[in-house]
């Protein structure tokens, strides 16, 4: 078969998929923080083993192109930014061609499945290198001051892009032995796309969009979960309720948005300081609350005073220019204990609730028991 029948064959399975599942990628792009791995990279890794350099990049073009004029143009991205991840995409393909033409199998369809595999393994490292490095790096340039760290976070992008490129390569090894076989790779690839969007949803419906914490609703299912949990097994659990110091001044001095830095870092905090498996939320506000399962008074007491330590030694950037990071911080906690203080969620939000404004009449910046019993 031609190189220009296989570049015939991508485009169209191609135009095939986009068809299919456009409005699932818009949905995909509105609920994206930062950016969001799409499923381009099946057609262009595809051609960047199974094409000539030429119709590779006129590959990607086409497809890039198209993508940002169905989709991206409608969300506010600018042509000169698709220019760019168009740009960066090229170059991993081509960096992946040559570091495929460095195996002497080559990717042919002939000689050992080992060999095969090999080429189109170490292609694969080499394309996803220049992507995400260089597109992270991008990123991370553009929406300072966030961490790198949390470019890294979201496991889901980057296992979607190795799933894709996988795709990829079953693709091209289709194309280079029964081309008919490759139309196979769209609807495996149609349901990936579902199921990613299925995630995103989820976690936009269960999470707090300034500081990544389960939100409201969902902490309260949790929390009823552990307390039926603790009363089933006979455990004790405890409560807290974290309240920040003073925040409306923050806000008043600095504007809305370093107070939003400053919830993102005191959220960075409570999941540094506590558990996998306790249940932390923002309240609301200022406020965030933390079922702890397991942990009696004493051991609460000692957990609140480490988060409220560290609150006090947080040093949170903001986005001014030369402006120093804002310290000083403090939060006020209130706890209260299952069943001591109460068996049902809402009485243990009161005793923890009443525990908190003991803490701020008494000074603020300290951690306060709930002072009866049921």
């Amino acid at each position: 078969m031609s190189d220009v029948a296989r570049l015939a064959i991508l485009l169209g399975l191609w135009v095939l998929f986009e068809e299919t599942s456009h409005r699932i990628a818009r949905l995909r792009i509105r609920l994206a923080a930062y950016g969001h791995v799409d499923m381009t990279s099946v057609w262009t890794f595809a051609a960047a083993l199974i094409l000539p350099p030429a119709l590779t990049v006129l590959l990607c073009a086409v497809v890039l192109g198209y993508a940002w004029l169905r989709h991206e143009r409608h969300s506010g991205m600018r042509a000169y930014r698709q220019v760019f991840g168009a740009a960066v995409v090229i170059a991993s393909c081509l960096t992946a061609r040559l570091v495929l033409n460095l195996f002497p199998a080559g990717f042919d369809g002939a000689g050992q499945a080992f060999q095969a595999v090999m080429a189109v393994g170490v292609a694969m490292l080499a394309y996803a290198a220049v992507n995400f490095v260089v597109l992270f790096v991008a990123i991370y340039l553009a929406v300072r001051p966030v961490k790198f760290s949390e470019l890294l976070e979201n496991r889901q992008d980057v296992t979607l892009e190795f799933a894709t490129l996988c795709l990829g390569g079953l693709t091209a090894l289709a194309l280079a032995t029964q081309p008919l076989l490759s139309v196979l790779v769209v609807p495996p690839l149609f349901v990936l796309q579902r199921s990613v969007l299925t995630k995103q949803l989820e976690i936009a419906a269960t999470t707090d969009s300034k500081t990544g914490l389960l939100n409201a609703a969902t902490w309260q299912h949790m929390a009823q979960r552990e307390l039926a949990r603790a009363h089933r097994e006979h455990e004790a659990a405890a409560l807290l309720i974290i309240d920040m110091d003073n925040f409306k001044l923050v806000n008043d001095t600095h504007g809305h948005l370093a107070g939003d830095y400053v919830l993102r870092a005191v959220a960075d905090c409570l999941v540094q300081e506590l558990r996998q498996y306790d249940a932390v939320g923002r309240f609301g506000g200022e406020e965030f609350v933390a079922m702890l399962p397991g942990v009696d008074e004493l051991a609460a007491v000692g957990i609140s005073e480490r988060i409220r330590q560290q609150v006090q030694l947080l040093e949170v950037a903001t986005a001014a220019q030369g402006q120093p990071p804002l310290t000083g911080l403090s939060a006020s906690i209130g706890i209260s204990c299952y069943p001591q203080h109460g068996v049902e969620l809402e009485d243990l939000l009161h005793s923890a609730d009443s525990a908190l404004y003991a803490a701020k009449r008494a000074g603020r910046n300290r951690v306060m028991v709930c002072a009866h019993s049921v």
